[in-house]
């Protein structure tokens, strides 16, 4: 029971490790679009298939604030 237990706290812990991820570099905006990105960028990383990945609008960093 606590494999059971440790495995489905491993896997909520990655699964809101990846969905911070995504929030915080590309903001709530069309989520499930970039979660998709994120996700070939993460199978890319992981070598099961390579993706090139387009540039947009979430991907420019802006300015600094002075």
């Amino acid at each position: 029971m606590a494999t059971i237990r440790t495995l489905f706290w491993t896997a909520i812990f990655l699964a809101s490790t990846f969905l911070f991820t995504v929030l915080f570099e590309h903001g709530p905006t069309d989520f499930v679009q970039n979660a998709k990105k994120e996700f070939d960028v993460l199978k890319q990383m992981s070598g099961m298939k390579p993706v090139e990945r387009r540039k947009d609008d979430s991907d420019k960093l802006t300015p600094p604030l002075h």
